[in-house]
């Protein structure tokens, strides 16, 4: 297996695909065709500052004035940014703010798969959406 360096990591990423995976092989894009980017800033050549935003792919025209409007949007996307670090084929997001706030604080670690210019992100976290878990959550990212 080939060691993942944080140089291999540096830089911006735009997201391919985003699902659920279960067991059984069933999948779910929870945002439908999801976008978003991912950056991850290297500081003297040692991990530094990192940021994430997806969002569904078709949103409908925000109402400001209508609370279901907002609540839709709140829940068509996620973002979050702070600091980062590599171990043992594991990426670590220490969350420093978020647009969900209990992630704000935690840390977030995430398999790391590369494959040509390809970043595979995967955990078995349950996810705010579907807290229940029983799946894996895949985001794949490309250069």
């Amino acid at each position: 297996m080939t060691t993942i360096t944080t140089d291999a990591l540096n830089g911006p990423w735009s997201l391919v695909r985003f699902v659920y995976r279960w067991p059984d092989g069933r999948e779910l894009a929870p945002l439908g065709q999801a976008r978003g980017q991912l950056l991850y800033q290297l500081e003297d050549g040692v991990p530094g500052r990192m940021a994430v935003q997806v969002v569904a792919g078709e949103r409908p025209p925000l109402d400001p004035e209508s609370d279901a409007s907002l609540a839709l949007h709140f829940r068509s996307g996620f973002a979050y940014g702070g600091r980062w670090s590599l171990h043992q084929g594991m990426v670590q997001h220490e969350v420093e703010i978020a647009s969900i706030p209990g992630w704000e604080g935690s840390q977030l670690a995430r398999q790391i798969q590369l494959v040509g210019d390809r970043l595979i992100l995967s955990t078995d976290e349950p996810s705010p959406q579907l807290p229940q878990g029983g799946y894996e959550t895949v985001l794949e990212w490309q250069r």
